[in-house]
């Protein structure tokens, strides 16, 4: 639809430098209850208990890839071969798994920008519009901009146009920052690029318990105003 009245893919969708890729795993894992990851620098691997099934996840940081085909799985298959060939942890496992994989998803972590949501009686909602990326508040975002087109069109009845207008600079308030810096902090904590960037994460990482703790123990020794 977004092809059909606004023109081809090329013009809006943005790769953001990373390729992401998860599928299932048959296998028993040690930790039941907690997500395990192996970093090298521009690559992430981890395994994630889910509900019922794990899942593996892989991460890699790459140029956009030329003749890239989002449904050519065996093409997907040489890319993680290759990006993960001299990795170490449960790597020659995983890949193995890949290779025989019947279910695995891989894709750019892009994202997609318009100058304008509306053409017509034509509006986009949700990716279609304003994909953020891969790295959270999509769905969230998807539904907000849903309720506030909704509620335009409910004020403004005989005038769709008017109605895109208003939901289009209602909802750009929450998309536009989250645009502007997700992907660079969702990059940051998941698929570092160097190995100091992995060493200041995982230092980062241990200090939010105690930066929580002693938030909460502030507010709880600040004596309130009285009224």
């Amino acid at each position: 639809m977004r092809r059909l009245a606004f023109g081809p893919d090329s013009d809006f969708v943005r790769h953001m430098g990373i390729y992401i890729a998860t599928m299932s795993l048959d296998i028993p894992i040690d930790h039941v209850r907690d997500v395990v990851m192996h970093n090298t620098p521009g690559l992430a691997v981890a395994i994630h208990p889910s509900r019922g099934r794990a899942l593996a996840f892989f991460a890699l940081r790459s140029p956009a890839i030329p003749d890239f085909d989002y449904r050519d799985s065996q093409q997907h298959k040489r890319l993680l071969a290759a990006a993960f060939a001299e990795s170490s942890w449960l790597l020659p496992q995983l890949l193995d798994r890949v290779h025989a994989a019947d279910d695995l998803y891989f894709d750019s972590v892009s994202q997609v920008r318009l100058s304008t949501w509306s053409r017509g009686r034509v509006a986009l909602l949700g990716d279609a519009a304003s994909r953020v990326s891969l790295f959270g508040d999509g769905s969230s975002l998807a539904m907000a901009g849903a309720f506030t087109l909704a509620d335009e069109l409910a004020t403004n009845p005989g005038d769709h146009q008017l109605a895109f207008r208003r939901y289009e600079a209602r909802h750009r308030t929450q998309v536009d920052p989250r645009q502007r810096f997700g992907v660079a902090l969702g990059a940051a904590l998941i698929v570092p690029a160097t190995r100091r960037g992995i060493l200041a994460r995982n230092l980062t990482t241990r200090l939010w318990p105690v930066g929580a703790a002693a938030g909460w123990l502030g507010r709880r020794l600040t004596p309130r105003r009285r009224r």
